[in-house]
């Protein structure tokens, strides 16, 4: 990081390892090129080690608090590690395309599409008026698309955690959003939950935009507490 070129190493206690490199006492900037940095060097320990990854930043004072600290967690990080061990996380986002989503929405909805046209061809009487029909307007989308989210929840979470060691939704971020979530794999799935997500691509790829990513540490599965005088308390 900060274009320092140090080296990376490890600090052990018994049979668990930190993987750390020698920093001045700065806050790095969560930017790409540091992301990426981060990200690279947890990739290559994946490699050949089971790892629970630690939140991007994190600095000890001393190479005795990095001891202290894996002293402190360890029966917990090795319970963690027996849990994870051999699997992967996979994150896949799916979005209603722009283009499809008040279609979608739309749908077989008579009231919503009366009002609709209402506030675009006619101007109410008063502005109280103008914002009710607004507001019930929301509501309807809000409720429309609740309705359709569940159902694709139903076939794509459902079917793919099927395949998967454990799984969790994390929040949505867009109203075009309809799922945000994270698999742990075992390893020797991944090719299966690959095609998993591949047949849905193509069941929807027309309606709906999927964001595939992986694989990654279990970020989402492992809450390890790391708690050290003088650093305060990280969880990931």
């Amino acid at each position: 990081m900060g274009n320092r070129h140090d080296e990376v190493y490890t600090i052990n206690y018994l049979d668990l390892a930190m993987v750390v490199s020698d920093s001045p006492i700065v806050i790095y900037d969560p930017d790409r090129k540091n992301a990426i940095q981060h990200e690279r060097v947890i990739a290559r320990v994946m490699e050949e080690y089971t790892v629970i990854p630690a939140s991007f930043g994190l600095i000890f004072k001393t190479e005795e608090d990095v001891y202290e600290l894996l002293k402190e967690i360890y029966t917990e990080a090795k319970e963690a590690l027996v849990k994870i061990d051999n699997k992967i996380e996979l994150g896949l986002k799916v979005f209603w395309k722009k283009e499809c989503f008040a279609q979608e929405i739309e749908k077989g909805h008579r009231e919503l599409q009366k009002l609709k046209l209402e506030v675009a061809r006619q101007r109410p009487a008063s502005q109280e008026s103008v914002y009710s029909k607004k507001f019930r307007l929301g509501q309807l989308v809000e409720e429309a698309a609740a309705r359709k989210r569940a159902v694709y929840i139903g076939e794509i979470y459902n079917g793919l955690k099927k395949y998967a060691a454990a799984s969790t939704t994390n929040e949505l971020v867009t109203p075009r959003m309809i799922l945000n979530a994270a698999f742990l794999v075992d390893r020797n799935r991944e090719k299966e939950f690959d095609e998993q997500v591949n047949r849905l691509y193509m069941k929807y790829h027309k309606i709906l935009d999927f964001k595939y990513t992986g694989p990654w540490p279990p970020y989402n599965f492992v809450k390890v507490l790391l708690k050290l005088e003088g650093i305060g308390e990280v969880r990931r």
